[in-house]
């Protein structure tokens, strides 16, 4: 194959962490490096225009290593000591980019726009004279005593350092790959078990249909035979097969590596009482609205559907009957079902509804000062491709620009 780039960095993978290694490599090297930016997509950025529901959350106050899951914690430690969130706001900035802070320390664009975070990271591309190289998905890469020798459906690429920023499989549908992981484990890197985070979590219950789309506050967990995995408050939101809702994702995440039989989510609907203060609750309902049939029983406490199906549950039915039949008994089983609503995981969530990839090539074979591997030098790594994944809410695209601009800088610094 001829030749048809020779140059001192080459970006594998255009999104998030890629274009800001690029950027952040052409700004150090002060125009003295060649750089050129290859991406497998008709065009870059694809999953960053759907981050924040198009709004793009770019990072979130509170990001710092404890809100990650990864194999070395010690080495995401140095890549924040590196690039924080203020370093990544400044970053910003210089582009142009101002920002405002909602809720929970999420930060947006102020224009509410992901469209303008992808156009001025291109924009910058294009000042710095860095081409953006789309529709080229490097196929293979191997070392070489100059470098790096890439191969390609434009040819062969020849770069005296790589960056590899390709991103992971979550979201095929926008451009999630997997061939990243197959181009570092050629170099020598070791890759962990992947499975979808951030996702809905499918879910088995002869309730989920009549409460589709529906939305409630409640506190949720994950569970095994063992005991609570995790747990969280928050929206959650019933699908036909599934739970979805940012508290249900933050669970995904968190069980994401511990998928398999045996494994429940439990929400207390009613988190802000104790399991005395609902019963007794309940049974004040039942003196006070003792003329009302079952299937009102919860209605003003509940979404009507919500409470209806929470009666199911607890054994109620028929609801035709009225309040003032309910035993102290009966009003103990629907409070513990309030308390603890099971819903047994039925399988594993897909690609296409996950934000992000857990898993991934070891952290702990990169140098977090640098994101230069340490089993080959000149070689760096950024982004869904390496094994870490936080929280939502704007955590796992901080990580992309922390990792990102490290790794531009480090190879740029080279």
């Amino acid at each position: 194959m001829k030749t048809t780039y020779d140059i001192d960095i080459a970006v594998v993978g255009g999104g998030a962490s890629g274009l800001a290694a690029a950027a952040a490599a052409g700004r150090d090297s002060g125009g003295r490096a060649t750089i050129a930016l290859f991406d497998a997509q008709p065009r870059c950025g694809k999953k960053l225009l759907a981050t924040g529901n198009g709004r793009c959350n770019l990072t979130n106050r509170s990001a710092k290593p404890d809100c990650y899951h990864t194999d070395d914690k010690h080495a995401l430690n140095r890549v924040f000591s590196c690039v924080n969130v203020d370093d990544t706001l400044s970053f910003f900035e210089n582009l142009g980019l101002v920002c405002r802070e909602e809720d929970e320390g999420r930060i947006y664009p102020s224009c509410g726009q992901a469209s303008a975070v992808l156009d001025l990271l291109r924009l910058e591309l294009e000042r710095l004279h860095i081409p953006e190289v789309c529709g080229c998905r490097v196929e293979s890469i191997r070392r070489t005593a100059e470098g790096f020798s890439m191969n390609s459906p434009l040819g062969v690429i020849k770069a005296k350092s790589v960056i590899v920023a390709c991103g992971g499989k979550a979201a095929p549908n926008l451009g999630g790959v997997d061939w990243g992981y197959d181009l570092l484990g050629s170099l020598g890197h070791s890759v962990t078990r992947l499975n979808p985070a951030l996702c809905p979590i499918p879910v088995e219950s002869p309730h989920l249909s009549s409460l589709k789309g529906i939305r409630a506050h409640a506190r949720a967990s994950i569970r095994d035979e063992r005991g609570e995995i995790y747990s969280d408050s928050g929206e959650v939101q019933f699908g036909e097969k599934a739970l979805s809702g940012i508290v249900i994702f933050q669970l995904s995440s968190a069980a994401a590596n511990l998928r398999g039989d045996g494994m429940w989510v439990e929400l207390d609907m009613l988190p802000e009482r104790d399991g005395d203060g609902l019963t007794a609750m309940l049974k004040r309902r039942r003196t006070l609205l003792p003329h009302l049939t079952l299937e009102n029983y919860l209605t003003g406490v509940f979404n009507k559907r919500v409470g209806m199906c929470l009666l199911k549950q607890a054994g109620m039915a028929p609801l035709s009957r009225s309040v003032a039949e309910l035993s102290d008994g009966d009003i103990r089983r629907v409070a513990a079902v309030i308390k603890g609503w099971r819903f047994p995981v039925s399988g594993r969530a897909q690609w296409n509804s996950a934000q992000v990839t857990s898993g991934g090539v070891r952290l702990s074979e990169f140098d977090g000062l640098t994101m230069q591997s340490r089993l080959c030098k000149g070689l760096y790594a950024a982004g869904e491709v390496l094994n870490v994944d936080g929280f939502c809410g704007g955590y796992n695209l901080q990580w992309a620009w922390s990792s990102g601009i490290l790794a531009g800088r480090s190879a740029a610094a080279k």
